[in-house]
Protein backbone atom coordinates (compact mmCIF):
# COMPACT_ATOMS: atom_id res chain seq x y z
CA UNK A 1 0.00 0.00 0.00
CA UNK A 2 1.36 3.30 -1.02
CA UNK A 3 1.55 6.68 1.35
CA UNK A 4 -1.35 8.25 -0.91
CA UNK A 5 -3.79 5.32 -0.33
CA UNK A 6 -3.15 5.79 2.78
CA UNK A 7 -3.99 8.65 2.98
CA UNK A 8 -7.38 8.66 1.18
CA UNK A 9 -8.43 5.74 3.63
CA UNK A 10 -7.75 7.97 6.57
CA UNK A 11 -9.92 10.70 5.06
CA UNK A 12 -12.27 8.52 4.39
CA UNK A 13 -12.47 7.13 8.02
CA UNK A 14 -13.28 10.92 9.08
CA UNK A 15 -15.49 12.24 6.83
CA UNK A 16 -17.81 8.63 6.81
CA UNK A 17 -17.50 8.27 10.50
CA UNK A 18 -15.36 4.84 10.34
CA UNK A 19 -13.60 3.01 12.65
CA UNK A 20 -10.01 2.14 12.27
CA UNK A 21 -8.29 -1.06 14.11
CA UNK A 22 -4.30 -2.14 13.10
CA UNK A 23 -3.08 -6.07 13.20
CA UNK A 24 0.03 -8.01 12.97
CA UNK A 25 1.03 -10.80 11.32
CA UNK A 26 3.11 -12.53 13.28
CA UNK A 27 6.34 -14.19 11.20
CA UNK A 28 4.36 -13.03 8.23
CA UNK A 29 6.72 -14.17 6.13
CA UNK A 30 7.28 -17.61 6.99
CA UNK A 31 3.35 -18.47 5.34
CA UNK A 32 4.73 -18.17 1.68
CA UNK A 33 4.83 -21.04 -0.25
CA UNK A 34 7.78 -21.13 -2.68
CA UNK A 35 6.46 -21.52 -6.04
CA UNK A 36 10.85 -22.51 -7.41
CA UNK A 37 12.92 -24.94 -5.50
CA UNK A 38 15.52 -23.08 -3.63
CA UNK A 39 18.70 -24.63 -1.77
CA UNK A 40 20.23 -23.07 1.06
CA UNK A 41 23.38 -24.14 3.09
CA UNK A 42 23.07 -26.25 6.04
CA UNK A 43 23.05 -23.46 9.31
CA UNK A 44 24.58 -24.20 12.12
CA UNK A 45 23.01 -26.07 15.08
CA UNK A 46 20.85 -28.24 12.70
CA UNK A 47 21.63 -31.87 12.95
CA UNK A 48 22.62 -34.15 9.94
CA UNK A 49 20.58 -37.11 8.77
CA UNK A 50 22.46 -40.91 10.05
CA UNK A 51 23.24 -41.22 6.83
CA UNK A 52 25.35 -37.77 5.82
CA UNK A 53 27.21 -37.51 9.34
CA UNK A 54 30.21 -39.12 7.87
CA UNK A 55 30.12 -36.31 4.83
CA UNK A 56 31.49 -32.56 5.79
CA UNK A 57 28.34 -30.23 6.03
CA UNK A 58 30.16 -27.72 3.11
CA UNK A 59 28.95 -30.24 0.22
CA UNK A 60 25.34 -30.65 1.52
CA UNK A 61 22.50 -28.65 1.28
CA UNK A 62 18.92 -28.09 2.45
CA UNK A 63 15.74 -28.02 -0.09
CA UNK A 64 13.53 -25.27 1.48
CA UNK A 65 9.80 -25.65 2.10
CA UNK A 66 8.68 -22.39 2.48
CA UNK A 67 9.98 -18.71 2.64
CA UNK A 68 11.96 -17.36 4.77
CA UNK A 69 13.06 -13.85 5.81
CA UNK A 70 15.75 -13.10 4.06
CA UNK A 71 14.67 -14.16 0.39
CA UNK A 72 14.22 -11.73 -2.50
CA UNK A 73 10.85 -13.15 -3.40
CA UNK A 74 9.57 -13.70 0.42
CA UNK A 75 7.31 -10.33 0.74
CA UNK A 76 5.56 -11.67 -3.05
CA UNK A 77 5.10 -15.38 -1.38
CA UNK A 78 3.24 -13.81 1.63
CA UNK A 79 1.12 -11.67 -0.51
CA UNK A 80 0.35 -14.26 -2.78
CA UNK A 81 -0.71 -16.56 0.04
CA UNK A 82 -2.83 -13.34 2.15
CA UNK A 83 -4.33 -12.58 -1.36
CA UNK A 84 -5.44 -16.55 -1.78
CA UNK A 85 -6.96 -16.28 1.37
CA UNK A 86 -8.76 -13.80 1.41
CA UNK A 87 -10.27 -14.11 -1.89
CA UNK A 88 -11.61 -17.19 -0.73
CA UNK A 89 -13.17 -14.99 2.33
CA UNK A 90 -15.35 -13.27 -0.72
CA UNK A 91 -12.85 -9.99 -0.79
CA UNK A 92 -12.66 -7.85 -3.71
CA UNK A 93 -9.16 -7.14 -4.91
CA UNK A 94 -8.18 -4.59 -8.17
CA UNK A 95 -4.49 -4.30 -10.30
CA UNK A 96 -5.48 -0.18 -9.40
CA UNK A 97 -4.34 -0.27 -5.83
CA UNK A 98 -3.89 -4.34 -5.07
CA UNK A 99 -2.65 -3.71 -1.54
CA UNK A 100 -6.84 -3.09 -1.01
CA UNK A 101 -8.47 -6.09 -0.16
CA UNK A 102 -12.63 -4.61 0.12
CA UNK A 103 -15.67 -6.56 1.60
CA UNK A 104 -19.26 -5.46 1.31
CA UNK A 105 -22.25 -6.83 3.28
CA UNK A 106 -25.95 -5.61 3.93
CA UNK A 107 -25.38 -4.32 6.97
CA UNK A 108 -21.85 -2.47 6.06
CA UNK A 109 -18.48 -2.90 4.69
CA UNK A 110 -14.56 -3.48 5.83
CA UNK A 111 -11.29 -2.93 3.99
CA UNK A 112 -8.44 -4.41 4.73
CA UNK A 113 -5.16 -1.94 3.80
CA UNK A 114 -2.01 -4.23 3.89
CA UNK A 115 1.70 -2.67 4.08
CA UNK A 116 3.76 -5.79 4.91
CA UNK A 117 2.95 -7.55 7.52
CA UNK A 118 0.43 -4.91 8.83
CA UNK A 119 -3.08 -4.84 7.78
CA UNK A 120 -5.31 -1.60 8.70
CA UNK A 121 -8.96 -2.30 9.12
CA UNK A 122 -11.29 0.68 7.91
CA UNK A 123 -15.20 0.26 7.84
CA UNK A 124 -18.18 -1.14 10.20
CA UNK A 125 -17.85 -2.22 13.84
CA UNK A 126 -19.26 -5.73 12.79
CA UNK A 127 -17.48 -5.97 9.62
CA UNK A 128 -14.08 -5.02 11.24
CA UNK A 129 -14.58 -7.24 14.43
CA UNK A 130 -15.54 -10.71 11.43
CA UNK A 131 -12.49 -9.40 9.86
CA UNK A 132 -10.83 -9.62 12.71
CA UNK A 133 -12.18 -12.99 14.27
CA UNK A 134 -11.23 -14.81 10.31
CA UNK A 135 -7.63 -13.73 10.33
CA UNK A 136 -7.03 -15.06 13.46
CA UNK A 137 -8.17 -18.37 12.44
CA UNK A 138 -5.94 -18.35 9.85
CA UNK A 139 -2.68 -16.11 10.80
CA UNK A 140 -1.12 -16.34 13.90
CA UNK A 141 -1.69 -12.11 15.21
CA UNK A 142 -1.64 -9.62 17.00
CA UNK A 143 -4.35 -7.33 17.81
CA UNK A 144 -3.48 -3.78 18.38
CA UNK A 145 -6.65 -2.01 18.48
CA UNK A 146 -7.80 1.13 17.15
CA UNK A 147 -4.42 2.41 14.52
CA UNK A 148 -2.59 5.33 16.45
CA UNK A 149 0.54 4.28 14.53
CA UNK A 150 1.27 3.46 10.93
CA UNK A 151 4.13 3.98 8.21
CA UNK A 152 6.00 6.73 10.13
CA UNK A 153 2.51 8.67 11.09
CA UNK A 154 0.81 8.87 14.14
CA UNK A 155 -2.93 8.83 14.70
CA UNK A 156 -4.91 10.31 17.41
CA UNK A 157 -8.59 9.57 17.70
CA UNK A 158 -11.52 12.60 18.26
CA UNK A 159 -15.19 12.18 18.20
CA UNK A 160 -15.54 14.30 15.60
CA UNK A 161 -12.17 13.06 13.66
CA UNK A 162 -8.72 12.39 13.14
CA UNK A 163 -5.68 14.23 13.82
CA UNK A 164 -2.42 12.69 11.91
CA UNK A 165 0.96 13.99 12.41
CA UNK A 166 4.33 13.14 12.95
CA UNK A 167 5.86 14.76 16.48
CA UNK A 168 7.92 11.69 17.84
CA UNK A 169 9.63 11.69 14.29
CA UNK A 170 10.14 15.30 14.37
CA UNK A 171 11.26 15.24 17.80
CA UNK A 172 13.86 12.80 16.97
CA UNK A 173 15.21 14.44 14.11
CA UNK A 174 15.73 17.65 16.10
CA UNK A 175 17.58 16.11 18.98
CA UNK A 176 19.81 14.46 16.39
CA UNK A 177 21.25 17.23 14.58
CA UNK A 178 20.87 19.54 18.45
CA UNK A 179 18.52 21.29 17.13
CA UNK A 180 15.60 20.14 19.97
CA UNK A 181 17.32 23.05 21.68
CA UNK A 182 16.79 25.91 19.22
CA UNK A 183 14.97 29.36 19.27
CA UNK A 184 11.87 28.57 17.03
CA UNK A 185 10.76 30.94 13.97
CA UNK A 186 7.26 31.77 12.64
CA UNK A 187 8.32 30.15 8.93
CA UNK A 188 9.99 27.17 8.71
CA UNK A 189 11.68 29.31 5.43
CA UNK A 190 13.92 32.22 6.13
CA UNK A 191 15.58 34.89 3.52
CA UNK A 192 18.99 32.95 2.14
CA UNK A 193 22.34 34.28 1.24
CA UNK A 194 23.45 33.24 -2.15
CA UNK A 195 26.69 32.98 -0.99
CA UNK A 196 26.89 29.07 -0.82
CA UNK A 197 30.00 29.45 1.85
CA UNK A 198 27.31 31.58 4.51
CA UNK A 199 23.87 29.69 3.60
CA UNK A 200 23.39 26.93 6.27
CA UNK A 201 21.28 24.81 3.68
CA UNK A 202 24.27 24.53 1.20
CA UNK A 203 24.96 20.87 -0.58
CA UNK A 204 25.71 18.26 1.75
CA UNK A 205 29.30 17.50 2.14
CA UNK A 206 31.66 14.87 2.39
CA UNK A 207 31.87 14.76 6.35
CA UNK A 208 28.15 16.14 7.10
CA UNK A 209 25.51 13.90 8.60
CA UNK A 210 21.91 13.48 7.11
CA UNK A 211 19.26 11.89 8.41
CA UNK A 212 19.72 8.64 7.29
CA UNK A 213 17.46 5.68 7.36
CA UNK A 214 14.50 7.25 9.56
CA UNK A 215 14.42 9.57 5.81
CA UNK A 216 12.15 6.63 4.81
CA UNK A 217 8.85 8.40 6.89
CA UNK A 218 9.63 11.78 5.20
CA UNK A 219 7.68 9.80 1.94
CA UNK A 220 4.43 9.98 3.68
CA UNK A 221 4.25 14.36 3.98
CA UNK A 222 6.90 15.26 2.26
CA UNK A 223 6.25 17.08 -1.82
CA UNK A 224 6.45 15.00 -4.78
CA UNK A 225 10.05 14.91 -6.18
CA UNK A 226 7.90 17.19 -9.63
CA UNK A 227 7.13 19.89 -6.82
CA UNK A 228 10.36 20.20 -5.59
CA UNK A 229 12.07 20.14 -8.98
CA UNK A 230 10.19 23.21 -10.23
CA UNK A 231 10.64 24.90 -6.66
CA UNK A 232 14.39 24.58 -7.36
CA UNK A 233 13.79 25.84 -10.85
CA UNK A 234 11.69 28.74 -9.88
CA UNK A 235 13.46 30.20 -6.94
CA UNK A 236 17.27 30.69 -7.79
CA UNK A 237 17.76 33.83 -9.44
CA UNK A 238 21.01 36.29 -8.81
CA UNK A 239 20.61 39.89 -7.19
CA UNK A 240 20.20 42.50 -9.33
CA UNK A 241 19.76 41.07 -12.75
CA UNK A 242 16.96 40.97 -14.75
CA UNK A 243 14.82 38.02 -15.77
CA UNK A 244 15.90 36.91 -19.56
CA UNK A 245 13.67 35.95 -21.88
CA UNK A 246 15.15 32.88 -22.22
CA UNK A 247 14.15 32.09 -18.34
CA UNK A 248 10.83 32.80 -19.05
CA UNK A 249 10.13 30.48 -21.96
CA UNK A 250 12.28 27.65 -19.68
CA UNK A 251 9.89 28.34 -16.81
CA UNK A 252 6.50 28.76 -18.80
CA UNK A 253 7.96 25.86 -19.97
CA UNK A 254 8.51 23.51 -16.66
CA UNK A 255 5.19 24.38 -15.84
CA UNK A 256 3.32 23.03 -18.71
CA UNK A 257 4.88 19.98 -18.30
CA UNK A 258 4.36 19.93 -14.54
CA UNK A 259 0.65 20.25 -15.51
CA UNK A 260 0.43 17.21 -17.84
CA UNK A 261 1.82 14.95 -15.21
CA UNK A 262 -0.51 15.96 -12.40
CA UNK A 263 -2.99 14.91 -15.01
CA UNK A 264 -1.71 11.66 -15.08
CA UNK A 265 -1.66 11.54 -11.83
CA UNK A 266 -5.25 12.50 -10.86
CA UNK A 267 -6.61 9.76 -13.19
CA UNK A 268 -5.20 7.31 -11.13
CA UNK A 269 -6.50 9.11 -8.10
CA UNK A 270 -9.61 9.14 -9.60
CA UNK A 271 -10.00 5.68 -10.17
CA UNK A 272 -8.47 4.58 -7.02
CA UNK A 273 -10.84 6.17 -5.11
CA UNK A 274 -13.75 5.29 -7.46
CA UNK A 275 -13.10 1.89 -6.89
CA UNK A 276 -12.69 1.96 -2.98
CA UNK A 277 -15.79 4.08 -2.88
CA UNK A 278 -17.55 1.85 -5.22
CA UNK A 279 -16.45 -1.49 -3.80
CA UNK A 280 -17.57 -0.38 -0.38
CA UNK A 281 -21.51 1.25 -1.54
CA UNK A 282 -20.28 4.75 -0.76
CA UNK A 283 -22.64 6.93 -3.05
CA UNK A 284 -20.68 9.62 -4.23
CA UNK A 285 -21.20 12.76 -7.18
CA UNK A 286 -18.59 12.03 -9.90
CA UNK A 287 -17.03 15.44 -9.89
CA UNK A 288 -14.20 16.76 -12.14
CA UNK A 289 -11.01 16.83 -10.40
CA UNK A 290 -9.75 20.26 -9.98
CA UNK A 291 -6.03 20.92 -10.14
CA UNK A 292 -4.96 24.76 -9.32
CA UNK A 293 -2.54 26.79 -11.40
CA UNK A 294 -1.28 30.00 -10.61
CA UNK A 295 -0.06 30.78 -13.87
CA UNK A 296 -2.87 32.29 -15.88
CA UNK A 297 -1.17 32.01 -19.71
CA UNK A 298 -0.28 28.18 -18.91
CA UNK A 299 -4.12 27.60 -18.31
CA UNK A 300 -5.60 29.31 -21.22
CA UNK A 301 -2.99 27.43 -23.62
CA UNK A 302 -3.93 23.94 -21.86
CA UNK A 303 -7.55 24.64 -22.30
CA UNK A 304 -7.32 26.16 -25.32
CA UNK A 305 -4.95 23.35 -27.12
CA UNK A 306 -1.55 23.18 -28.78
CA UNK A 307 -0.21 26.56 -30.12
CA UNK A 308 2.86 26.80 -31.74
CA UNK A 309 5.24 29.58 -30.74
CA UNK A 310 8.32 29.59 -29.35
CA UNK A 311 7.60 28.92 -26.20
CA UNK A 312 5.80 25.74 -26.95
CA UNK A 313 8.26 25.00 -29.77
CA UNK A 314 9.80 22.19 -27.44
CA UNK A 315 7.19 20.64 -26.19
CA UNK A 316 5.26 17.32 -28.03
CA UNK A 317 1.84 18.28 -29.33
CA UNK A 318 0.59 14.97 -27.01
CA UNK A 319 0.97 16.87 -23.81
CA UNK A 320 -1.75 18.83 -24.78
CA UNK A 321 -4.22 16.81 -26.62
CA UNK A 322 -4.06 13.82 -23.41
CA UNK A 323 -4.98 17.43 -21.18
CA UNK A 324 -7.67 18.49 -23.59
CA UNK A 325 -9.31 15.18 -23.87
CA UNK A 326 -9.27 14.76 -19.91
CA UNK A 327 -11.19 18.16 -19.44
CA UNK A 328 -13.63 17.39 -22.70
CA UNK A 329 -14.88 14.21 -20.30
CA UNK A 330 -15.07 16.12 -17.25
CA UNK A 331 -12.31 14.49 -15.52
CA UNK A 332 -10.39 17.10 -14.74
CA UNK A 333 -10.66 20.90 -14.35
CA UNK A 334 -7.92 23.04 -14.55
CA UNK A 335 -8.41 26.58 -12.46
CA UNK A 336 -6.55 29.69 -12.18
CA UNK A 337 -5.72 30.90 -8.79
CA UNK A 338 -4.20 33.73 -7.91
CA UNK A 339 -0.84 33.50 -6.48
CA UNK A 340 -1.90 35.05 -3.00
CA UNK A 341 -4.08 31.96 -2.66
CA UNK A 342 -2.09 29.63 -3.69
CA UNK A 343 -1.76 27.05 -1.10
CA UNK A 344 1.27 25.00 -2.72
CA UNK A 345 3.37 28.77 -2.06
CA UNK A 346 4.12 27.30 1.46
CA UNK A 347 6.29 24.96 0.60
CA UNK A 348 8.17 26.62 -2.16
CA UNK A 349 8.88 30.01 -0.66
CA UNK A 350 9.78 32.23 2.45
CA UNK A 351 6.85 33.86 2.95
CA UNK A 352 5.27 36.22 5.06
CA UNK A 353 4.22 35.08 8.86
CA UNK A 354 0.39 35.75 8.01
CA UNK A 355 0.60 34.45 5.04
CA UNK A 356 2.16 31.46 6.06
CA UNK A 357 -0.34 31.06 8.53
CA UNK A 358 -3.40 31.34 6.83
CA UNK A 359 -2.16 28.83 4.31
CA UNK A 360 -1.23 26.26 6.82
CA UNK A 361 -5.21 26.22 8.15
CA UNK A 362 -5.81 26.30 4.51
CA UNK A 363 -4.74 23.03 4.16
CA UNK A 364 -6.28 21.37 7.48
CA UNK A 365 -3.14 21.39 9.48
CA UNK A 366 -3.64 22.33 12.95
CA UNK A 367 -1.57 22.40 16.34
CA UNK A 368 -1.80 19.47 18.20
CA UNK A 369 -1.52 21.33 21.89
CA UNK A 370 -5.01 22.99 20.38
CA UNK A 371 -6.83 20.00 20.06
Amino acid sequence: MDAITFRFLMSLAASQNLEMYLMDVVTAYLYGSLENEIYMKIPEGLKMPEDLKSKAKEICSVRLQRSLYGLKQSGRMWYNRLSEYLLSKDYVNNAICPCVFIKKSSSGFVIIAVYVDDLNMIGTQKEIDDARTHMKEEFEMKDLGKTKFCLGLQIEHFQDGIFVHQSNYTKRVLKRFYMDKATPLSTPMVNRSLDVEKDPFRPCEDNEEVLGPEDIYQIHTKLDHKQVMFSQLVEPRSPGVRKSKLWLQRLQIMQKLLLSMKHVESVWLRSMTHHIQESSGIVTEKEPTKIFEDNSACVTQLKEGYIKSDRTKHIPPRFFSYTQELQKNQEVDIEYIRSSDNAADLFTKALPTTVFKKHVHSIGMRRLQNL
